[in-house]
């Protein structure tokens, strides 16, 4: 099977758009998005709301629902967005399989752009967090230094949050990458392993990286469900990611975010070292009241 390549959106504009190949119902598959989160993922998650009092959840990145659903069951009141209907459908079906529980019945689960969000979820403003997780960002491919499609995504995902929210986003270590020439393969998100190996690419244009393209040997889901370990099928998934270093993101929220803020910066989970194994980058931003 050749890889199958996926190219998000990189429009300002969505009538510019091409279409969203998240929307092809293979990708769901291919993508591990029906596997179980980990169990200390899932705590992180937690801690991270509940330490700070958080109920209320934008999900802006939410895929087929697997962190809404966590939120839902520890009974935060939660909207769920994305523009892949391929993976909303599932989301959808999971709100509909759990119809006599209370907390699922209020699930709100919405299409949305992330450069239209403030349109797309007219009055949806006033969250006490925003979540973009799941390596979502650095999948929408921007242009280094400048970063304008970063800085749009960020400012509407601000706007979307009550005075002293929290900003929760993700994103591959990409130093490793460019600066040491390899790829980190480690399981974080997943209870199991969903990426049987992994390799990258860097591509420059004028002399400077623009973009990696990563290849996922990633375990197929044969079934319509959580994939369980003899799930067996693999499959490479390639995916063009923004060669950009972790602290020149932090920098991007802080500026957008402005003063007063409290910014903590975690590494696979813990306090953020300089341990070249990371293989998830987590930035918590939030404006002080």
């Amino acid at each position: 099977m050749p890889p199958f390549y996926i190219e998000m959106m990189c429009a300002w504009d969505k009538e510019k758009c091409s279409g969203n190949v998240f929307d092809d119902p293979e990708a769901v598959s291919k993508l591990g998005a029906l596997a179980k989160r980990s169990s200390e993922y899932e705590k992180w998650l937690l801690h991270q709301l509940k330490s700070r009092g958080r109920k209320k959840v934008l999900d802006v990145a939410c895929g087929t629902g697997v962190d809404s659903i966590i939120l839902l069951n520890h009974g935060m009141d939660v909207v769920s967005c994305d523009d892949a209907e391929a993976m909303l459908a599932h989301a959808r079906k999971e709100r509909a399989r759990m119809k006599d529980d209370l907390r699922f019945n209020r699930w709100d689960i919405r299409r949305a752009n992330w450069f239209t969000l403030l349109e797309d979820l007219p009055g949806y403003g006033n969250f006490d967090a925003v979540l973009c997780l799941g390596n979502s960002i650095f999948c929408e491919t921007d242009t280094i230094p400048k970063l304008p499609l970063y800085r749009q995504c960020v400012t509407n995902f601000m706007s979307m949050l009550k005075p002293g929210g929290l900003l929760l986003i993700d994103h591959r270590n990409m130093d490793s990458i460019l600066d040491r020439g390899f790829a980190v393969n480690k399981n974080v998100y997943h209870e199991i392993n969903t990426v049987k190996s992994l390799s990258a690419n860097v591509v420059e244009k004028d002399g400077s990286p623009s973009l990696v393209e990563m290849t996922f040997d990633m375990i197929v889901s044969t079934q319509d469900g959580p994939m369980g370990e003899n799930d067996g099928k693999v499959a490479p998934v390639t995916v063009q990611l923004t060669p950009l270093h972790v602290h020149k993101f932090g920098d991007l929220l802080k500026e957008v975010f402005g003063e007063n803020i409290n910014y903590t910066l975690f590494g696979d989970l813990l306090p953020f070292n300089e341990d070249s194994e990371t293989a998830f980058f987590q930035h918590a931003i939030e404006k002080t009241k």
